[in-house]
């Protein structure tokens, strides 16, 4: 089991801003609320909590983010873009690429699915959740918290997430050996400075043209209702059209694709 330590992550990346203050914990509630702790009290963009571990990691709609010692990552950094509030979905979608550009560095193709999810063969593999302070329709700063499963053994997976154990993998899982989660750490915060750097210089257009290239869009998915996931907004948004040829716009919910056969036989 690899230790994680702040002076080999920083050996392991060349960034400008984000990590060059990393927090490295043993065992936190979560890395997210340990980041706002220190956000509140002053911390700088680019400040990054790390954990071993996390008692109460969770993933959007209050989902639980099981969230063991020493296989894992479990990471947040702390952002103040200068942007609208309507930019955090933007931002939780570059979050979602970043992880996949590191995975695919590791010589693996990775998906990414609306809003936060990171795939590998049809497998989640990592999630990303952005938690945003506004102040007059502006962020004041932006938390985006990462957790990749790295090093988690199939026996693991399926003891630990029970039924939904068949619909997730970890790098070790598809690589067959053990991911260092310092290097994979390092490399994860150099792509995503690269990515956020982009946005800022460049926009989201660049960005949520590569999110759809990557994306699920074009299956059949259910949300709150039944239809083809056809596109994202400006602002991140899913578009779902729905059999009787409307779209709908979904802010929030749990997205779910359907078995291709029944794709087909809905045709």
């Amino acid at each position: 089991m690899d230790q994680l330590d702040a002076d080999a992550i920083k050996r392991a990346t060349q960034t400008q801003l984000l990590g060059q203050e990393i927090d490295v914990q043993g065992e936190v509630d979560s890395t997210s609320a340990a980041l706002l702790r220190r956000a509140q009290a002053g911390a700088l963009e680019g400040t990054v909590v790390i954990a071993d571990s996390q008692t109460a990691g969770h993933g959007r709609l209050g989902k639980l983010w099981i969230s063991p010692p020493g296989v894992n990552l479990y990471l947040s950094v702390l952002l103040k873009p200068p942007f609208h509030i309507r930019e955090a979905h933007v931002l939780t979608l570059l979050g979602s690429l970043a992880v996949a550009d590191t995975i695919e560095a590791h010589g693996v193709t990775a998906q990414v699915k609306w809003p936060n999810d990171v795939l590998v063969a049809g497998k989640k593999i990592a999630g990303v959740l952005s938690e945003v302070e506004a102040a007059d329709g502006h962020i004041g700063h932006l938390i985006l918290g990462i957790g990749v499963n790295l090093n988690l053994e199939r026996h693991s997976i399926d003891s630990l997430l029970g039924t939904e154990a068949a619909r997730a993998t970890s790098l070790q899982e598809v690589l067959g050996h053990v991911i260092d989660r310092n290097v994979f750490a390092g490399m994860l915060l150099e792509k995503l400075e690269a990515r956020y750097l982009a946005f800022q210089a460049k926009g989201r257009q660049p960005l949520l043209t590569e999110w759809r290239k990557r994306s699920f869009l074009g299956s059949r998915v259910t949300v709150r209702v039944e239809g083809i996931a056809k596109d994202i907004d400006e602002e991140g948004c899913l578009l779902v059209t729905l059999d009787d040829g409307s779209t709908i716009r979904v802010r929030e919910g749990e997205v779910l694709p359907l078995p291709r056969a029944r794709e087909l036989q809905s045709r």
